[in-house]
Parts: structure tokens; sequence; C-alpha cells
């Protein structure tokens, strides 16, 4: 799994290297901002909001930190959704990294690496004898590009794209542990999934 992990942030840091390379005669006349507000709110029918802050480090790149909300996303529910229906669920994800932007002119195309921690927890079939929950503990390793368009007063907008994979831990119980003893189905095991979504980002420059 180390691997997993070092290969793509190996890969990022050439691509770093090589992008100051090529853009070494940029003069960077429009450079980005030294903090910056943002919310994705297309996060709202997939997985979650997006709430982030950046602190421009050079004038083409960036710290970027976040928060998502999966419990305000529909496709976190509909993912998550069972037969024997999706009652309750809760959870947070947050995490940060690195956006490399481009050029020398207003708007910037972008691309960057973040690293997310996600806990969830989610209840089923409340009420019933079978009543059950489900947590999950995931990091996600997630691309991030797009493009930036910058407009006065400090307001921009990013189109883009999150792509990635998530790597975690799941457990499940009966709310009753004495119930489904008998159950020889694993209460506990590990998963790697795929991870995306879509990004129209609105936010503010200071």
């Amino acid at each position: 799994m180390k691997t997993r992990i070092v290969c793509p942030i190996l890969l990022f840091v050439s691509f770093l290297g090589f992008s100051q390379t090529s853009f070494s005669q940029d003069t960077n006349q429009e450079p980005i901002a030294k903090f910056a507000l943002s919310l994705n709110p297309l996060g709202f029918v997939q997985f979650g909001p997006v709430i982030s802050a950046e602190f421009g480090v050079k004038d083409d790149i960036a710290i970027n930190t976040h928060v998502r909300i999966p419990t305000l996303g529909v496709l976190s529910w509909v993912i998550r959704d069972h037969s024997d229906g999706l009652d309750e669920m809760s959870g947070i994800a947050f995490g940060g990294g690195l956006l490399k932007f481009f050029g020398e002119n207003q708007h910037k195309p972008y691309m960057g690496v973040l690293l997310e921690y996600d806990q969830f927890s989610a209840e089923y079939a409340l009420g019933e004898q079978w009543e059950w929950y489900k947590d999950e503990k995931a990091i996600v390793f997630i691309f991030n590009g797009g493009y930036r368009f910058r407009f006065g007063e400090g307001f921009f907008i990013n189109t883009g794209a999150y792509l990635g994979a998530a790597t975690g831990r799941y457990q499940w119980e009966y709310s009753d542990v004495s119930y489904g003893t008998i159950d020889s189905d694993p209460r506990e095991g590990t998963s790697v999934t795929p991870f995306g979504m879509l990004e129209v980002t609105v936010g503010l420059e200071f």
C-alpha cells in the first residue's frame, strides 16, 4: 500500500520540477493571492460540498486545506443504500495538499495532489430487531485539476475534477450484539475504491 501512495507523490514532485522549468520565463504578472476561501456547491449532488482555504506560498503554488461534508451529498446516500433501509449517516472528511498554477495570465489552469482522511458511520433498519450500523475510515489520494477563472474584487470560479482512490477499513455490527450470532458474514474488512467528483467551485481571493 505504501508503494501505491509513494509512487504518485514522486510523480507529482517530478511534475512540479518539470513545470518550474517549462514555465521559467513566466513573469507572474497575475500571481495567485496569498489567501483564498472557496466552496464547491456541486458536491451537494455528489459526495458532499467541499469548503477550502488556500495559502499562497509562491506566486504559482498554494497549500490547500479543505473539509468535505459527505452526509450532505446525494450520492453519499445512494452508494450506501441497502435493502434494510439507510436511516441515518454521520461523518466528515478533511485533508489538504499542493496546487500548482500555470502561466502569467489572469485566468490560470491548475493541477494538484491532495490527501484526505474520511470517517463515516451509517445506521440501518432502525427500530427493527436486526438493526445494524457500519463504520468506515479511509485515506483518499486525489489528483485535482482544472481551470481558474478570476474576476474583479477577488472573485473566482474553478471548473475541474477530483480523481483518485480510497483505501479504507470498515466494520459493521448489529445494535443488539446477541442478534445474528449464527451469521457467518465477516464483520470487518478492507477495501480499495475509486473516487471522483466534478468541481465547480466559487471563491474569493484576499
